[in-house]
């Protein structure tokens, strides 16, 4: 994984600042691609809903079979329908998941909806 920062200045808004990850992989790597909503969480809205208000809507085991797909040689890139204005949000969402025995989910792409919210949930 590597950080990119783009920034533009204005007069209006001074400088303005926006960071990514590209994942440069190898062209023969495997992938699997893990859907968030309804796979890692049991529901979509209430997967996007309850992680906000600290509740835990993922599906037990979840992080446990992708980090053993991960160790297996596998690189993971997570799918969302979710709006891109909640990208910070799911990103956290994806860092701060812990099941039993404390595993995570592994680090990869987020690949998202370049949609606004409303249009997102219809």
């Amino acid at each position: 994984q590597n950080r990119l920062d783009f920034s533009v200045t204005s007069r209006l808004q001074g400088t303005q600042t926006l960071t990514c990850a590209l994942y440069l992989w190898p062209p023969d790597s495997k992938i699997v691609v893990s859907d968030i909503d309804g796979t890692i969480t049991r529901s979509d809205i209430l997967g996007n809903l309850f992680p906000v208000v600290g509740m835990d809507w993922s599906h037990p085991g979840i992080a446990q079979l992708l980090t053993k797909i991960d160790r297996n040689g596998y690189r993971v890139m997570y799918l969302t329908s979710r709006a891109i204005g909640q990208a910070n949000l799911t990103r956290a969402y994806i860092k701060a998941l812990r099941q039993t025995g404390g595993a995570s989910l592994p680090h990869g792409p987020l690949i998202m909806s370049p949609d606004r919210l409303v249009k997102s949930l219809k």
